[in-house]
């Protein structure tokens, strides 16, 4: 057992196996009396690979076992003359180990020793946690992808939408993959629920110092893998069982439907030709899910929403000869959202939600091929579609079919957000990706041993959208909203204006392409020393839906990483790290200034008679609003250019004409440094520490200048024109953070663990919105009209997160086998609060003389922004949540019933998570603030600004930590 310390401690790997089907490398030394002993034969089995996988050790004793499924291992090593050795590992998936093992002469008793007993943390430079589904089975979470990404240290919920940003990166920019393919949506970056809960193997996520295999992310890589069926028969069915009445009440959520809403789940995989073809099959079916739900404060009408989420997977394992593999799989889900309202901008009315449908499906075909001892292959192909149909308003007339905003609560009714019935309405976004690879494995008596990994990828997101913005094109921004009687009122003065956002020309696809090539070496020197070198080239070219190209650039970025071992048996390593990473070229970004599908935006001031402005008087309706409106402007019909006061046109973007792209763009890239310590003790213990620094580079911005020129449309109507351009200063963005992470298991019944993130998100560019995805930053445009110091101001970005928690624990009772297994689980979240200021417009049109401009920023749309406070003067509440499961199994023959309650949230605690930030000045309430003068004097609060009248407070339940809720899952597996 002398050697069981260092054969835990996988000290000499540091790199993650590349992007493709997640494998794992087993990599290490035979060695007798301190010398490298050749021909030994080395062995390894699983429940997960089809046969057996056997190596040769190398004239220096190195070998290395290549794409192997993820799963636990028998490795024996056997040579004549010598005692036989065997080893337990566990192997995840992107994952190398290494296991290096001492043989004895013939006669001494033979040694089993178990190693690396499901750690969740990785032992070399690069960071990467692994949940399987053995433990998030036993936890208190919803077993999905998002569920283990949550628990990972360096990944905060902080995004639009709660999305996940990993080392203070923006949310689209990751790499999320399942099953070796990219999920994720083509504009938002938001990943799809491309699997099912039960089918997941297991998930990985890396936070930092990542393989040069893995590209296209600024922030971090997931990756997910499904099971893939065995040698034995087995399955589950599963039946999850919620319930809206089990939910806490909030302020938001009163009336709560007493609903039972079972998700079902079912599993079955085994052998069709014992190791050479296995199948494995999934299917998730809901009973469509109902929850309580309420429109936007200060309306909160109560309604009903629904889910109708059907998912299916199906894959095929063949082993047609020894060491060459072929897997194919395929996901499909059909999802219908009943009552669906544009999530990002709160809705006052029912007017606002509609039922739309969202298929999706995931193709993929894999090979994989050890041709000898030191070489290996992989190909694979993958498709993936996603589809939006009837999205957005059902009618395109001019009542129906136009949006009101209310300016001064931040509110939208009247008409759903975009449109499902005007013509090319479906959007698709799809991708394709095409992957070589190989790996070769070379021994060395002074230099040690190299895992060389070489690949080529090609990756095409292809998007095709009609962004209609509403059914009748018209957005009017009224000043105010009075509700009375159960309706809404708009109010209209000298602040409202009119939105129109036609599409010049109906869309055609566009496609963005990376073409990469990476070699990455993973180098252990010896029992000292290990090193990662490795360096990525991606080509970024991207086509708009004009044909035209606007994105054709090269990068290169260095992957390297060392690694110290002071006692060379890996007690304890010291790492440092220096990695580039290339973001994927955005697609919303190559197509800003197509034509082809994208919204033009005019605005018209109003300057007609005020509406509804006196609320003890009559009030007109919305119907009668909108009517007066469009005769004022002498609009008729849906479409249709202003007829009348054409000339209060104040702002305009159109694309293919003021909007352009010279010279294509850049790929926005991050620096990252890292040191850190990690330390195994024995088989049970794992603990490591990570310090991180980022910054990033190349924001997309639009620039709008004196120098840019100006255009003249078909119309005449002249344009300021706006440069969407790669830039730096004055924009940044950097990130501090501090991951520590453990892992326990005292003894077999009791497993603790968990992570505390310190981090620091800072500078001045968030890039990303909820409705949009990536943006660009505004800061140059018209920059006479602003200053820095309060337009953009640093401060801690929105996703700063300071501190953030997780602790878990799971036990079993020892009670007798008679009665089953009962055991118990915890889980201890804490987060706190993200900034945010006190963010309005300021009126600056008044205080500078137009050095030339055709349309300089005025009118709420145009109006400059103006940081009324530090930009993170605020912040939301810190939230703590205590979440408890009990799990309960019994065995009947070869079947297994289990039973699981879960209590979310067990002491109700009911933070606020994001809030209402209106500020109102004299760009929206005119009235009600003075004037000043930005550029000499300090505003004064309510004076020239005021807190709108909910800054601060929650707009709809979902701006409230989840309440109090209790879930049950049971069933039975095999």
């Amino acid at each position: 057992m002398a050697g069981l310390g260092a054969a835990v401690l996988l000290t000499a790997s540091l790199g993650a196996l590349g992007q493709g089907l997640p494998s794992g490398n087993l990599t290490g030394r035979v060695s007798y009396e301190g010398q490298g002993l050749p021909g030994v034969t080395i062995t390894a089995t699983s429940p997960n690979l089809q046969g057996a996988r056997t190596v040769t050790s190398s004239s220096n004793g190195d070998y290395s076992l290549v794409k192997l499924p993820p799963g636990e291992y028998a490795i024996t090593y056997a040579i004549s003359g010598f005692q036989n050795v065997s080893r337990t590992v566990n192997l995840g998936a992107a994952q190398t180990v290494t296991l290096d093992t001492t043989l004895s002469m013939t006669g001494i008793v033979a040694s089993t020793e178990v190693v690396g007993r499901g750690e969740q943390i990785s032992d070399n430079a690069s960071q990467t946690t692994t949940y399987t589904s053995e433990l998030l089975n036993k936890l208190p979470v919803a077993r999905t992808l998002a569920s283990a990404v949550n628990l990972t240290p360096g990944v905060t919920a902080n995004g639009p939408n709660g999305a996940f940003t990993i080392s203070g990166a923006q949310s689209f920019d990751n790499n999320i993959l399942v099953n070796g393919v990219n999920i994720q949506d083509n504009v938002r970056g938001t990943p799809f629920n491309l699997f099912i809960e039960d089918a997941i193997q297991e998930t990985s996520t890396s936070t930092s110092a990542i393989s040069a295999e893995y590209g296209r992310f600024q922030g971090g890589v997931v990756n997910t893998i499904t099971k893939s069926g065995g040698n034995v028969f087995s399955g589950s069915f599963r039946t999850t069982l919620n319930n809206d009445a089990w939910q806490a009440r909030t302020a938001f959520n009163e009336d709560r439907i007493q609903s039972l809403s079972p998700v079902y789940e079912a599993t079955l995989g085994g052998p069709i030709w014992k190791d050479r073809v296995w199948f494995f099959g999934a299917g998730r079916i809901p009973k469509v899910l109902s929850a309580a739900s309420t429109t936007s404060a200060p309306a909160s009408v109560p309604f009903t929403a629904t889910n109708d989420e059907k998912r299916y997977e199906g894959k095929l394992t063949v082993t047609p000869f020894d060491n060459h593999t072929v897997t194919g799989s395929y996901i499909r889900i059909d999802q219908t959202q009943g009552n669906y309202g544009f999530a990002s901008l709160p809705f006052y009315d029912l007017e606002s939600v509609y039922d739309r449908e969202l298929p999706q499906e995931l193709m993929t075909g894999n090979y994989s091929g050890v041709l000898s001892n030191n070489f290996s292959v992989e190909a694979q192909y993958a498709k993936r579609k996603f589809t939006f149909k009837n999205a957005g308003s059902q009618f395109d007339d001019l009542i129906r079919g136009t949006v009101l905003h209310d300016q001064t609560q931040g509110g939208f009714y009247n008409s759903p957000i975009f449109c499902a019935v005007c013509p090319g309405a479906d959007e698709k976004r799809d991708s394709e990706d095409i992957l070589l690879k190989g790996t070769y494995f070379l021994s060395s008596k002074t230099l040690g041993s190299h895992t060389i990994a070489a690949g080529f990828d090609q990756f095409t997101g292809q998007h095709f959208s009609n962004n209609y913005q509403s059914g009748s094109s018209y957005f009017i921004n009224a000043t105010d909203a009075i509700f009375a009687n159960g309706d809404i009122f708009p109010v209209v003065d000298s602040s409202t204006y009119l939105g129109f956002y036609p599409i010049p020309r109906l869309a055609q696809p566009s496609e963005a392409r990376t073409y990469s090539g990476y070699v990455n070496d993973s180098w252990k020197l010896n029992n000292n020393f290990a090193f990662n070198l490795g360096v990525r080239w991606d080509k970024n070219r991207a086509k708009d839906a004009n044909g035209a190209i606007t994105a054709d650039d090269t990068n290169l970025s260095p992957r390297l990483a060392a690694t110290f071992d002071p006692t060379g048996n890996g007690t304890l390593r010291f790492n440092v790290s220096y990695a580039k990473y290339v973001g994927a070229i955005q697609d919303n970004q190559v197509g800003a200034a197509a034509s082809f599908g994208a919204p033009a935006a005019y605005y018209y001031g109003y300057s007609g008679p005020s509406i509804n402005t006196d609320p003890n008087g009559t009030l007109l309706t919305r119907a009668q609003v909108i009517q007066q409106i469009f005769a004022w402007y002498g609009i008729t019909s849906p479409n249709q250019f202003p007829t009348q006061h054409a000339d209060d046109l104040f702002g305009a973007s159109v694309p293919g004409v003021n909007t352009q792209i010279r010279g294509g763009l850049r790929s926005p890239n991050t620096d990252e440094f890292t040191v850190g310590v990690a330390s195994t003790l024995g088989s049970r213990v794992s603990f490591r520490l990570d310090g991180i620094y980022r910054n990033a580079h190349d924001f997309y911005s639009t620039r709008t200048d004196l120098s840019t020129g100006q255009i003249t449309d078909e119309l005449q109507n002249v344009y300021d024109i706006g440069i969407v351009e790669n830039v730096n200063s004055p924009l940044q963005r950097k990130y501090y953070g501090l991951n520590v992470q453990f892992a326990v298991r005292p003894f077999e019944s009791l497993s603790v663990g968990g992570n505390w993130t310190w981090s620091h998100a800072y500078g001045n560019f968030l890039g990303e919105t909820a409705g949009s995805g990536p943006v660009q930053s505004n800061v140059l445009e018209y920059p006479e009209y602003k200053e820095q110091r309060w337009n953009n101001p640093s401060g801690d970005l929105l996703q700063d997160q300071r501190h953030k928690v997780r602790l878990y624990a799971t036990y079993d009772l020892p009670v007798p086998r008679s009665v089953g297994t009962i055991g118990f689980s915890v889980l201890q979240q804490y987060d706190t609060g993200t900034p945010y200021g006190a963010l309005g417009q300021v009126n600056a049109e008044a205080f500078v003389t137009n050095p030339g401009y055709a349309t300089p920023p005025s009118g709420s749309s145009g109006a400059p922004a103006y940081y009324y406070t530090a930009r993170d003067a605020f912040r939301t509440d810190n939230i703590a949540r205590t979440d408890l499961a009990l799990n309960f199994a019994h065995q009947f023959g070869p079947l297994e019933i289990f039973l699981q309650p879960q209590v979310l949230n067990v002491f109700n605690n009911q933070g606020l998570v994001a809030v209402n930030t209106t500020v109102l000045s004299s760009v929206n309430a005119s009235d009600q603030y003075s004037s000043f003068n930005p550029f000499t004097e300090t505003p004064v609060e309510g004076v020239n600004w005021a807190k709108g009248p909910l800054f601060g407070q929650a707009r709809t339940g979902l701006d409230y930590q989840l309440p109090r809720t209790v879930r049950v899952s049971m069933g039975i597996r095999f």
